[in-house]
């Protein structure tokens, strides 16, 4: 069975910052999700199936509410102290 090497990183491995270079500062995203859910009345109007009911029975308006639904999605940087 052969013997691995440690594999060792030498000091140059690392990258060089330049002074000179300005790195950007670590920020922070907040994202805000706001849901708004609105109910409305819908009117149906249920007619008879078939013909013999449509001769004895009247057309029915039914009330339904009707949601929907609305999502806001915020977004903003917050910068870290």
């Amino acid at each position: 069975m052969p013997k691995h090497k440690k594999r060792t990183q030498s000091a140059s491995a690392e990258p060089e910052i330049s002074k000179g270079l300005k790195l950007p500062k670590p920020t922070t995203e907040v994202l805000t999700e706001k849901t708004y859910v609105t109910t409305e009345p819908e009117v149906e109007i249920r007619q008879p199936g078939t013909l013999a009911q449509a001769l004895t029975e009247p057309a029915v308006a039914v009330v339904k509410p009707k949601r929907t639904v609305r999502k806001e999605v915020a977004s903003r940087t917050r910068r870290s102290a």
